[in-house]
């Protein structure tokens, strides 16, 4: 538990910090989750399939991809969006996983390895590239944040309450063979706080009314906690405790910003969706 606070108490003001900062530190942070959490998940999947080890490619590759969608927005640094980049380097690291999976892989292994090791840079890096469309571009202000930090901050809040209704209320279990602890009681308390934390904050950040701020954070609550189980399923299936340790006392990144890896892109999709741009 010390090792927990001490920890909490550096990198919070750490992340903010790159938040505030920059948009090469933003970004660097975006590019770092991606790659870190590609890195864990090429590591839990090898320990169930033959074949060579990712743990190299699959954060690069997620990186290439988080990169992309960097570029192909238009939104930073000045420079003009690039059409079509993410497709092109899609193609790219699709095409490097199957060359390798044909001339590495064995014929019992190598459609269940393919799948698993694919999933890395298409969930952290194809999906979750889409993080950054969250961000703004502009230096020393977290105004260029705002939007990121409130779909971080309202699943620290529906973790947070989920967790304390489950204990309180909690008596109808989710997905017990997945993660015991999780209970419909958890996830409706998780929700209302998550939906009533976004309606509050949503119509500076995001410029919507109440009705559409409550709908955001329904999408918000649900791919959170549904991303969480997704984790916890992966962690389940390879026999892992934690997905690194990374962060002391924390677990990996994985463990941390599971919530947050489903439901910012689905954030960025919705609001698209509503208002043509996030």
């Amino acid at each position: 538990l010390t090792i927990r606070i001490l920890f909490a108490v550096i990198a919070i003001p750490v992340t903010f910090l790159l938040l505030w900062l920059n948009d090469v530190s933003r970004l660097a942070l975006m590019c770092f989750l991606s790659g870190a959490g590609a890195w864990e998940w090429a590591r839990m999947a090898s320990k169930m399939y033959k074949g060579p080890s990712m743990q190299a490619v699959a954060p690069i590759a997620a990186v290439v991809l988080t990169l992309a969608w960097i570029f192909q927005s238009g939104h930073f640094f000045g420079l003009p969006a690039l059409p079509h980049l993410v497709g092109i380097v899609f193609v790219c690291v699709f095409a490097l996983y199957i060359v390798i999976a044909f001339s590495k892989v064995s014929i019992d292994h190598l459609f269940p390895w393919l799948s698993m090791q694919l999933g890395a840079p298409l969930y952290l890096g194809l999906w979750g590239g889409l993080d950054v469309y969250l961000l703004g571009s502009g230096n020393g202000s977290l105004e260029h944040s705002y939007k990121f930090i409130l779909v971080m901050t309202a699943m620290w809040v529906c973790d947070t309450m989920a967790y304390f209704g489950g204990r309180l209320l909690g008596k109808h279990h989710i997905a017990p063979e997945i993660s015991p602890k999780k209970t419909w009681e958890g996830a409706v308390s998780g929700t209302l706080f998550a939906v009533g934390w976004v309606m509050f904050f949503a119509p500076s950040v995001f410029g919507l009314n109440y009705a559409m701020s409550a709908v955001l954070g329904i999408v918000l609550a649900i791919a959170g906690q549904v991303g969480d189980l997704l984790e916890s399923t992966l962690k389940r299936w390879s026999g892992t405790k934690d997905a690194s340790q990374i962060f002391p006392g924390h677990g990996g990144v994985l463990d941390r910003a599971d919530s947050f890896f489903l439901s910012a892109p689905a954030v960025v999709l919705v609001m698209t969706f509503i208002n043509g741009s996030v």
